[in-house]
């Protein structure tokens, strides 16, 4: 008797500082909750990065950041449950090493130009990097490489957080729906 297990998606959400991936992965996971989906593991960059110890901004380390939770993701999937992961990801590389680690990887990019970015930026990390003040601070000292492939595309400068939270939530339940 053949047995074909469901596969647990991996929702990435990547771009700029300030482009909103907190809110709208806090809104995924909670709008996937009101539809009846419990198995949901939020993996918070910010949180993340407070809790790993000898970390710095630098090319290299926000690379095996990344990779890291990539593998904490992958648990989170092999456990059944859902993980959604904010990160910056900033290298194309990055990202397609972590497609190929995570079996059912879905790259959400929120696109958002950097001085919307800087006026939404409550932390004023924009400010400091573009005053020389900040290094390696990507969409200002260090580029973001947009993906030949993302899975999905969210322009949170001209949409709304609602409509943007909306098209994702669609986006997902399609997603969930097609592994059952």
């Amino acid at each position: 008797m053949s047995h074909i297990s469901k596969l647990y998606p991996t929702i990435w959400l990547t771009g700029l500082s300030a482009s909103g991936k907190t809110t709208l992965a806090r809104r995924l996971r909670s709008d996937l909750e009101a539809n009846g989906i419990r198995n949901i593991e939020l993996l918070d960059g910010d949180i993340l990065r407070n809790n790993i110890e000898d970390y710095d901004y630098s090319t290299e380390n926000r690379n095996n950041i990344g990779l890291r939770k990539a593998r904490l993701a992958l648990d989170c999937n092999k456990q059944g449950k859902i993980a959604i992961v904010t990160g910056i990801a900033h290298h194309k590389e990055t990202r397609e090493r972590i497609r190929k680690l995570i079996c059912h990887y879905i790259e959400v990019y929120l696109r958002c130009p950097v001085e919307a970015c800087a006026k939404r930026d409550i932390k004023g990390n924009y400010n400091k990097a573009l005053k020389g003040d900040l290094r390696d601070f990507v969409g200002v000292t260090e580029p973001y490489q947009e993906s030949d492939n993302p899975d999905l595309i969210l322009d949170t400068f001209a949409n709304s957080s609602d409509e943007c939270a909306k098209i994702l939530l669609e986006y997902t339940l399609k997603v969930i729906n097609s592994n059952a």
